[in-house]
């Protein structure tokens, strides 16, 4: 018979088991190839493997791919996770380019990549920063020159590595630009987190491995790249009109449970949030007045869909995409496009998220995201940091006028 005590002792030794094992969990952010060069480097690892019978190394389950940091440990995960989503926001399009072979020593050969300023900056911030919280290798301190590469043959190769580096070498060089996609966070080999950096989000496991997210982002980078390499603008404008208002707001939320809770919303229930929203916002605007919606209309599971409370909305809504929305409609522009309105001469930059502001920005950034959770830093008005904050938690719930943001502002 196991006594209380016993039991007090056996539950503790499970819960020291169970710390211990968070602590030693791997874990590893790389980057993973697609398109052209995830079919060319495939082949050649193929080919290396079938001519000089060697383990081959791009096989199903290893997927080409450029380590960024680790693998390392971490006691905190919720603590990793947020650093690396808010390092990669910092980050838009990182380029580089795979530009010929090389290797160390005579037990790995590589296919060469030139990183761009922004993906040494990136690798370089991933190990500053979590650095801090995390055990991390010898090769990933961020002082240190970082040998950006994907192995195309090793382990088994030291033998017969010279035959291999004349056939190689023998090859035409590959000069082949890419774009990083996403920036993959891997625990224990599976994936944790993905950020995309073509669509601007932060995705879980599922999110990640679906096709129709991938399709989505391969058809954005396709954009991007019939422009230029440039992310495409959307430049919008008003003029101030005594027949129709412009108002703004942000996160509404509708039929989130949690989020009464997390923001302290002063409701009973979702009925009464939704129905209170949906009343403040028809009582204030008419159908011939514009609302700039910038993000998360709906959350949570089991909620109506963004369409869905569209409908019972006034007003001609011009739809900022947030958090994992999918929105049928002429005025709606998705994260991976930047928008930009022009009113009185002035011109803002609209975001659901304001770390997603455009590179070299210096205007004011009209956004939501934060709701009233760091209102040192985002207040309504942050007029050091040029940020407007219609979050609905700091507008009482209801659409703003345009005109009311600017006189508070000082204009």
């Amino acid at each position: 018979m196991i006594t209380l005590k016993k039991l007090s002792s056996l539950l503790k030794q499970k819960e020291k088991r169970l710390k211990s094992k968070k602590k030693c969990a791997n874990y590893l952010i790389e980057f993973r190839f697609h398109g052209y060069a995830k079919r060319y480097a495939k082949e050649l690892s193929k080919n290396i493997s079938r001519k000089f019978q060697v383990k081959q190394v791009i096989r199903k389950g290893k997927p080409l791919h450029i380590s960024l940091y680790g693998g390392f440990s971490t006691a905190d995960e919720n603590e990793m996770i947020k650093k690396f989503v808010s390092i990669c926001k910092r980050f838009d399009l990182v380029k580089f380019k795979l530009n010929g072979f090389d290797h160390i020593d005579k037990h790995v050969i590589y296919l060469n990549v030139k990183p761009s300023t922004e993906l040494i900056g990136l690798r370089s911030e991933l190990a500053k920063e979590l650095n801090t919280t995390c055990k991390a290798q010898p090769w990933d301190m961020p002082e240190l020159d970082f040998i950006f590469h994907t192995t195309i043959a090793h382990g088994d190769i030291e033998e017969k590595f010279d035959e291999i580096w004349r056939y190689v070498s023998s090859l035409e060089i590959p000069n082949i630009d890419q774009c990083l996609l996403r920036a993959t966070l891997l625990k224990k080999g599976k994936i944790l987190r993905e950020y995309d950096f073509i669509q601007r989000e932060m995705l879980h496991r599922y999110e990640a491995l679906s096709r129709r997210s991938m399709q989505k982002t391969i058809s954005a980078l396709k954009e991007i790249k019939a422009n230029g390499g440039k992310r495409l603008e959307i430049h919008l404008a008003e003029t101030p009109s005594t027949s129709k208002k412009i108002f703004l707001i942000s996160d509404l939320h509708l039929d989130h449970t949690n989020i009464i809770k997390y923001t302290k919303r002063p409701f009973k229930n979702v009925k009464e949030m939704n129905d209170i929203l949906v009343s403040n916002w028809n009582n204030t605007v008419r159908n011939q007045d514009t609302v700039y919606f910038l993000g998360d209309m709906a959350f949570g599971k089991g909620s109506h869909s963004a369409e869905y409370w569209l409908k019972k909305l006034n007003g001609k809504i011009v739809f900022i995409e947030g958090n994992h929305e999918d929105i049928k409609l002429k005025t709606f522009y998705s994260k991976d496009k930047n928008v930009f309105l022009k009113y009185k001469d002035e011109e803002f930059i609209l975001t659901h998220d304001p770390a997603l502001k455009p590179k070299g920005w210096k205007g004011w950034i009209i956004h939501g995201h934060h709701h009233n959770n760091h209102p040192t830093e985002f207040p309504l008005i942050n007029s050091e940091n040029k940020t407007i904050n219609v979050s609905v938690e700091l507008i009482k719930y209801t659409p703003i006028e345009i005109d009311k943001i600017l006189g508070k502002r000082g204009i």
